[in-house]
């Protein structure tokens, strides 16, 4: 109504004149009124607010007495929802924020900056190893927060310095998120600690058929020097691919890297940069986008690959615009569009990586410092403490930091299952995801999993998530094999859901948010990497009973399908339809996220789940005895109502795990 609307109006603080489309995305800081109500409590409900009117909340929060200041990218159409839900925002401003203000300071200006910012360390600190051009760990800002312990290069004679600025950047942003909003911060919470691997020469180039070994070589050197029982692997260093999404060399080692393997049996977690467009091709955005490759070894099945997002739209230079939309896909970012049906879908996620200018007249794109991220300088000694910093090597520094609060927090989870953790919290920002409406068809879904993969990350939503006592989070193992070759086991899991109150909220919409997640390992041979079922070592897949479908008829029903020969075989299930992707999309690479649509009393008729094997190149290694290796992996499950009724939550009782051999197996 026009009264509620004038009292939104109210709220908007600034010299500007108040927006005359309210639909129009802006970058905006919204002052929350947090004098009665726990922190966490706030941001969590906040942030999952902000998740079902389709706003993108930026990382980073300052917190002053009595107000939260979070900036994020949103119509005042949908702030004025959001406060009508909620009524927690006190002022709504144009966040001005820039780089340019913190690039132009003179040394003096900038080191006060440096000296003014104070931290909090978090009880659990998580290693950030950035395989990249060395970093320079004495910057003011750094040293607190490296292990000198933990530098190593890949050949004996190189310094562990960084002349080039990449390496540093990243520790900026891995460490502290955008520093142009963290440096206003009072107490900064800090969960990561700097290592650095120097894999890149300060003049010259690896060779490429080297790569691969130079990145194994790093790994085990800084874990030699630092052992640690979780460490995120951080890499924003690729090369063109071709290959259209086939494995390489280079991809293969970070997949045997991750998985591990009888001589090494460590599991490890890999952040990986999609890779950017040559600077000549952005002109062409999006098209050139859909047609340029994600680099290599980004194509790895196990690491999270990261693309970008567009974060920044406040042009200072004249005669320039913005060539993407705010929260439409990096003008630069690379997508996995042109890649073969079968492929893992890249990016993983997309996180913020600023944006470009554009000028219209000269057809001509720039990487203006107004719209990129700030991050530390290398060249702090000559007084330049910040620097800016863009595209996917930002959006994966932005990852770093995400999972290092992630995993700060569930010290104990597995690599597996803080990867699932990250997939399942993210959600399409609001114009990528409109390039792509309407998800009726699957060949639309499709296509938004192979420019976006599964979104950006919600770090509230994650940490949410990874509450065992309000969804279910389970790390497991089984036996896909059997000695002599054949399809072995599948786990049934009983679904605890709390009927009685699903039956409470009977014809209300709900979700049913899926994320199944473990690591293969690559064939040790490069023939046959063609082929999905023989690169990977095994392959797993979920699938729920169909309505009225008691656990024996299901089981029955999986194993009726077993007894096919097929390769890989779609258990068929009765409501594909209500599923995001379906059966058949789904099952690419080695994470699985879908999501199920319908009301709560067909929600509470779903009640088990099954994982099950599929062909891979461990049933066929009879003399090496790989048949009876076990495999780990990490599911899970949660359900979103429209009100988050608690009582649906808080409800959802232990799992219930049932063994079931699988019955007379033809070989497949």
């Amino acid at each position: 109504s026009n009264i509620e609307y004038g009292n939104f109006r109210a709220l908007w603080f600034s010299q500007d004149k108040f927006p005359d489309d309210i639909y129009k995305i802006h970058d905006l800081e919204l002052w929350l009124d947090s004098s009665d109500i726990e922190l966490e409590i706030l941001l969590n409900k906040f942030e999952q607010l902000c998740g079902q009117l389709g706003i993108t909340v930026k990382q980073g929060t300052l917190s002053f007495k009595d107000r939260v200041v979070k900036i994020v990218c949103a119509s005042m159409h949908q702030l004025m929802l959001l406060q009508q839900m909620t009524e927690i925002i006190s002022e709504v401003r144009p966040s001005k924020a820039v780089s340019v203000d913190f690039l132009d300071l003179k040394p003096a200006e900038a080191f006060q900056w440096v000296n003014g910012m104070t931290y909090r360390k978090l009880n659990t600190l998580i290693p950030i190893c950035i395989l990249d051009t060395g970093i320079n760990s004495q910057h003011p800002l750094l040293n607190t927060f490296v292990n000198q312990n933990a530098l190593v290069v890949a050949e004996p004679q190189w310094a562990n310095s960084d002349l080039k600025g990449h390496g540093t950047g990243i520790a900026g942003l891995a460490l502290f998120g955008d520093l142009k909003f963290a440096i206003q911060s009072k107490e900064l919470p800090i969960s990561g600690v700097i290592e650095s691997a120097k894999i890149l020469p300060d003049t010259g180039v690896n060779e490429p058929q080297l790569y691969g070994a130079i990145t194994t070589d790093a790994i085990y050197n800084i874990e030699a020097k630092q052992p640690s029982e979780r460490r995120i692997f951080t890499m924003a260093v690729s090369s063109p691919n071709t290959l259209r999404g086939m494995p390489t060399s280079w991809s293969a080692a970070i997949d045997r890297l991750a998985a591990g393997s009888p001589d090494d049996p460590e599991k490890r977690l890999f952040i990986l940069s999609a890779g950017n467009l040559p600077p000549n091709l952005i002109s062409d955005y999006p098209d050139a986008n859909i047609t340029y490759s994600i680099e290599d070894p980004a194509n790895s099945y196990n690491a999270l690959t990261v693309g970008y997002w567009a974060s920044e739209a406040n042009i200072v230079t004249s005669g320039y615009n913005v060539i993407a939309e705010l929260t439409d896909l990096g003008p630069s970012s690379t997508t996995s569009r042109i890649w073969k049906n079968n492929s893992p879908y890249k990016p993983d996620v997309v996180f913020e990586g600023g944006n470009f200018g554009y000028d219209p007249h000269l057809n001509f794109t720039a990487n203006l410092e107004e719209l990129s991220l700030l991050t530390l300088s290398h060249e702090f000694a000559n007084g330049e403490y910040f620097s800016s910093f863009s595209e996917t090597s930002a959006a994966t520094g932005m990852a770093a930091f995400f999972i290092s609060k992630l995993w700060s927090q569930y010290p104990n989870y597995w690599p597996e299952t803080i990867r699932a953790l990250v997939v399942h919290s993210a959600s399409w920002p609001s114009k990528i995801l409109e390039r792509h409406t309407p998800l009726r068809t699957k060949q639309n879904v499709e296509s938004l999993l192979r420019i976006s993969g599964y979104g950006f990350p919600n770090l509230a939503k994650a940490i949410s998530s990874g509450d065992q006592s309000v969804n279910l989070i389970v790390e497991d193992s089984i036996q896909p094999y059997t000695v002599d070759g054949k399809l072995n086991k599948m786990i049934l899991y009983s679904l605890p859901w709390p009927s009685s109150e699903l039956e409470k909220i009977g014809g209300e919409d709900v979700k049913l948010r899926v994320t199944l997640s473990y690591f293969v390992e690559p064939n040790p041979g490069e023939r046959g990497w063609d082929n999905k079922y023989k690169y990977g070592s095994f392959g797993l897949r979920f699938d729920f009973n169909s309505p009225g479908e008691e656990s024996g008829e299901f089981v029955s029903r999986i194993n009726k399908k077993f007894k096919e020969d097929n390769q890989e075989f779609d258990a068929g299930e009765s409501d594909s339809s209500q599923w995001l992707l379906g059966p058949t999309l789904r099952n690419r690479g080695s994470i699985h996220s879908d999501t199920w649509s319908g009301t709560a009393l067909e929600l509470a008729d779903k009640k088990f789940i099954a994982i099950y094997p599929v062909s891979g190149w461990w049933k066929e290694l009879k003399k090496e005895n790989r048949q009876s290796s076990i495999a780990r992996f990490s599911l899970i499950i949660s359900i979103e109502t429209k009100e988050n009724n608690l009582e649906v939550h808080n409800e959802i009782s232990q799992l219930l795990r049932i063994d079931t051999e699988i019955e007379n197996v033809i070989e497949i």
